[in-house]
């Protein structure tokens, strides 16, 4: 067969209606892979906030992987793409796992089994307490937690929608006082109303112990006192059995940044996916180009203008300026 037959041939091959329909279908199999890939594996996320800075600016891109094998191997450091109750999503950096002790300072210090660190713009603990982050099958006694895990706890059980109420009562040492004493004491510029007292968070009613041991008489120290309750029996809850593994999870900028310290403990249901540090290591040095790129264009335009200016002042200086008068020269 002569070269031209061979090339007819070709191209009756390449027009033909089985191999347009071939084209078609790798095509539809590789963008079937690519959906696929995109939805169920890896998944890039846009930070919407500067929770992680200085390692991730804000709208910086993260791949998240989404595989059952990345977010059930989540470990101390790592960052994991998560979903609250109220549906909102937020990326945070694993600081505590299931076992778990730390220790978080009132002059921003935190101890970990991992590391420890001084934690820049934390101020949301004022007063030191050290956390315990609970394992799948832990029993939880509410009585012997202090009063940030007892808000972790509540939480938690609000999350995997145990039905229970809480009952507050005010102690200063064995004495029980009226709760109505409550109802001195300020918060802010407002007075604390006896509705919130059972769900305040444990920096509030620490202020509000506080102002009622200065108001008393003696050193005996005052003490909100919390007690859960069944909604279907009213029977009293002394302790919990932890049905899913626990994370703390924190912002790499903490101040006025949600995370664990306030939501509490997040749980692997709450994990979509977590960083995939290489496909991140990749992106991180191509946003980097894209940013040097881009000062490079800013450069040169700004360097243009100062040029156009420059010629710009130097004709409207030529202008300014009176026409030389030309002189006379007597001939000798």
């Amino acid at each position: 067969m002569s070269a031209l037959d061979r090339k007819v041939t070709f191209l009756q091959r390449r027009h033909s209606k089985t191999h347009v329909f071939v084209l078609v279908f790798i095509l539809s199999v590789v963008l079937a892979a690519m959906i696929g890939v995109r939805h169920y594996i890896f998944e890039p996320v846009r930070l919407q906030d500067n929770s992680l800075f200085p390692k991730y600016k804000k709208n910086s891109i993260m791949w998240m992987c989404k595989l059952p094998s990345c977010t059930q191997n989540v470990g101390y450091g790592d960052y994991v793409w998560g979903v609250l109750r109220n549906q909102d999503n937020m990326v945070r950096k694993v600081l505590g796992i299931p076992g778990d002790s730390i220790t978080i300072t009132n002059n921003s210090k935190v101890y970990t089994p991992h590391k420890n660190f001084k934690w820049k713009g934390e101020d949301a603990f004022i007063e030191t307490r050290k956390i315990h982050i609970p394992r799948k099958g832990d029993t939880l006694v509410f009585d012997k937690l202090n009063d940030v895990e007892q808000d972790y706890l509540i939480s938690l059980m609000h999350e995997q929608n145990e039905k229970f109420y809480v009952k507050s009562s005010l102690w200063q040492g064995k004495r029980q006082m009226p709760l109505e004493r409550i109802g001195s004491t300020k918060l802010g510029n407002r007075l604390v109303s006896l509705q919130e007292i059972d769900y305040m968070p444990w920096q509030d009613r620490y202020l509000v112990e506080l102002q009622i041991f200065l108001a008393e008489p003696g050193n005996t120290p005052i003490h909100i006192k919390r007690e859960l309750y069944s909604a279907k029996d009213s029977s009293k809850i002394s302790f919990y059995v932890v049905p899913e593994d626990c994370y703390y999870l924190i912002c790499e900028k903490s101040n006025h940044c949600a995370d664990s310290r306030e939501i509490g403990y997040f749980t692997q249901k709450n994990f979509v996916g977590s960083a995939n540090k290489v496909a991140n290591n990749i992106q991180k040095k191509v946003d980097n180009r894209i940013f040097q790129a881009k000062e490079f264009v800013k450069n040169l335009i700004a360097k243009s203008k100062r040029k156009d200016k420059s010629k710009s002042d130097k004709k409207e200086k030529e202008k300014s300026q009176p026409p030389k008068r030309a002189t006379k020269t007597k001939n000798s």
